[in-house]
């Protein structure tokens, strides 16, 4: 009798402590009043993820890809360094975004470089530059004009 009274009493606590826990663990989780990442962070994320490899380089309008052959940039959290960048990217140099939308940055040599298009594995920057240069065998260097880089990963 005394063992039939036990298990009345034990049911109930067993059943009411699997609730409790299962209601204790299906809170947990994401906080809401975690603070999602802002656009500027999101962006600044996917720039830093890994080097930038040229695609494509239009200047006003014109496929000039090979002027720029084998060009790769390659961001830091403000820094950014680039490879066969001739005049138009320095080997390395600042920068930051310069709106809260970060659809655009500043390099530390005052030239604004718009993102047109981010994504995990591609990128597309619009700049103007204004001077077109040569190396002294009479090779373009730079050219004068809008410029639209494509990269890929």
């Amino acid at each position: 009798m005394k063992n039939i009274h036990i298990q009345k009493i034990i049911k109930p606590f067993i059943f009411s402590s699997f609730l409790a826990f299962s209601l204790l663990f299906s809170s947990c989780g994401e906080d809401p009043s975690d603070p999602q990442p802002t656009v500027q962070e999101q962006t600044r994320l996917i720039l830093v993820s890994s080097p930038w490899k040229m695609t494509k380089v239009t200047v006003d309008g014109f496929d000039q890809t090979n002027v720029y052959r084998d060009l790769v940039l390659t961001f830091l959290n403000t820094q950014y360094n680039s490879v066969n960048g001739k005049g138009v990217w320095p080997a390395s140099g600042f920068w930051n975004f310069d709106n809260s939308e970060a659809t655009a940055f500043v390099r530390s040599d005052g030239v604004r470089v718009e993102i047109q298009n981010i994504s995990e594995s591609s990128l597309r920057l619009s700049l103007d530059w204004d001077e077109t240069t040569f190396i002294t065998s009479g090779r373009t260097l730079s050219l004068e004009g809008q410029h639209i880089f494509e990269f890929g990963k």
